[in-house]
């Protein structure tokens, strides 16, 4: 398992490093010298803050799922560092490696993959919540009206899926369906602790306090790129801060959607055209301030996340609990309102 999610982080790094090059060669190389040269390289120390910021909040809703689905019995410090360990895993494609964090947090808690997984999950949707909430926002200040169409089908498709898990008959239905099934059926007992899990975070109050904290979260990083794009000479005004809240917003979706390793390419490309085609800089500009955004928004994590991952691996990687077929037994318990579970 270990081996697996180390060769799919490592294709990731390498796509990044790829990336990087891209970059710098389609922007000029001495191009770029020059800006590096200028740039006012003190106001990366506020930019890196507010994303240290970002992460405080994320780990808070982080902590709050998991007490949600009913993970209690673990520490913040560990919480965090599998929060954290989180952040290199990212780097896989299509992020499947952050599956390894529920693996983690069955063998220190001995809660079931499962139930845990769709907490790794949530934090994509109240994120992409979030971020649809903050264009719509800069949208509305900036007057460019072309992005509406990427909210309401975005936000149109989350909804949907959000209203089909709160349909509870429906989905148990189809449970039930698949417990007939003749091969995945020997699965049903972990189908309906996903569907549980699932189904308590996405009732409203929670919803709401995560898409809270998500909003808050990027916004911050909106605020980041904000003080990048004044460090290479834009002016500091309002406007100036919604296209760069614009911007990041904007990459965030492109990445998610392309389900890239750590969104690069997509995020990439996305920040640097934006850059060109909405607040009107040249390429070696576009390229040099994504270079700088993407730093903070993506290696910078790999780099905190991989160094709390090795200093913290005896806590990550120690003994197994073996409290797992209990957990699972009383959370189905109380999601079933009390039902005996047959053995």
């Amino acid at each position: 398992m270990r081996q697996k999610t180390l060769r799919l982080v490592l294709v990731g790094l390498g796509l990044g490093f790829l990336a990087f090059v891209g970059i710098a060669l389609l922007s000029d190389l001495s191009a770029l010298l020059a800006y590096a040269t200028a740039f006012a390289w003190w106001i990366m120390l506020p930019v890196l803050a507010l994303r240290v910021a970002n992460w405080a909040l994320r780990f808070i809703k982080w902590h709050f799922y998991l007490h949600v689905v009913g993970v209690r019995n673990i520490s913040v410090r560990a919480s965090a560092a599998v929060f954290l360990t989180g952040f290199p895993l990212a780097m896989s494609p299509g992020k499947a490696a952050e599956v390894l964090k529920s693996v983690i947090l069955q063998r220190l808690t001995g809660a079931p993959i499962a139930q845990t997984l769709p907490v790794v999950a949530s934090e994509r949707l109240s994120d992409g919540m979030a971020v649809l909430l903050l264009i719509a926002w800069a949208i509305l200040n900036l007057a460019t009206h072309e992005y509406w169409s990427l909210v309401f089908i975005t936000l149109g498709a989350l909804l949907s899926g959000i209203l089909i898990l709160q349909h509870r008959p429906l989905c148990l239905a189809c449970l039930r369906l698949l417990s007939c099934a003749p091969l995945i059926g020997r699965l049903a007992r972990s189908f309906r602790l996903f569907y549980e899990s699932s189904y308590q975070i996405v009732q409203l109050p929670n919803l709401v306090f995560a898409v809270g904290l998500g909003t808050l979260a990027n916004l911050l990083d909106g605020l980041g790129v904000y003080l990048i794009l004044v460090g290479i000479g834009l002016p500091a005004t309002p406007e100036t801060f919604f296209q760069a809240l614009l911007v990041i917003s904007l990459s965030v979706v492109a990445g998610a959607l392309s389900g890239m390793p750590g969104s690069i390419g997509a995020s990439d490309l996305t920040i640097t055209g934006t850059l060109q085609h909405l607040v009107g800089l040249s390429v070696p500009q576009a390229g040099f301030a994504t270079l700088l955004a993407r730093f903070v928004q993506l290696w910078f994590g790999v780099l905190v996340g991989s160094a709390v991952a090795w200093s913290a691996r005896s806590l990550l990687l120690g003994k197994p609990s073996s409290a797992s077929d209990q957990s699972e037994r009383t959370y189905l318990h109380t999601a079933l309102n009390h039902v005996p579970l047959p053995d």
